[in-house]
């Protein structure tokens, strides 16, 4: 048996255990950064499901609001009066564009703003939006097409009305809009 015995060094390992307290520092760091990205990724994700809810409200809103025009305009046996200024709830095509040259379409010119709709379109109100959703029905255009009536072959002419309708829903954020349009077809007697 070897009688030398290694006597422990003192300075030695206090380095160690300074190097294990190091990597367990890092270590932590690295964890706290990790858990901190998933936190941002976290609340990222939840801000955008907030706000695709928020435009599917505002979305059947505004489908809600095309399906009551579309149920008045159903209604109506006869032709409704057109008007240049909505007083007769059907405007006339693009009345509401004051500059059809510019390339814009009226629905979509920034001068139309919430004010704009209170004043000119009709209103629907829905509960789980802040604001109540508006629609614009405006004739778009009279087709005729000769049909037969019966025995005979007789021919009649039919006219078939087109009505463009626009409709406005805003969400549960009042700054969330979304407008839809819709093409309407009807004979009237």
């Amino acid at each position: 048996m070897d009688k030398r015995q290694k006597t422990p060094n003192p300075g030695r390992r206090g380095r160690q255990n300074g190097a294990v307290l190091v990597f367990c520092l890092i270590f932590l760091a690295i964890l706290t950064i990790m858990g901190i990205s998933g936190m941002e990724s976290t609340i990222l994700e939840e801000r955008m499901s907030g706000n695709m809810q928020d435009y599917n409200a505002a979305f059947q809103a505004a489908e809600s609001a095309l399906k009551v025009a579309e149920a008045w305009l159903t209604g109506e046996d006869t032709k409704p009066v057109t008007s240049s200024n909505g007083s007769t709830t059907v405007w006339s095509v693009d009345a509401m564009d004051p500059d059809a040259t510019d390339g814009i379409y009226w629905w979509a010119d920034s001068a139309r703003d919430d004010s704009w709709w209170s004043a000119n379109a009709e209103a629907v109100t829905l509960a789980g939006v802040s604001a109540r959703s508006e629609y614009i029905i405006e004739e778009y255009r009279t087709t005729s097409f000769d049909r037969p009536i019966g025995i005979g072959g007789a021919e009649v002419t039919v006219s078939r009305i087109f009505h463009r309708i626009t409709a406005r829903g805003i969400g549960a954020n009042s700054t969330t809009a979304v407008k839809l349009q819709s093409m309407f077809a009807k004979t009237y007697n």
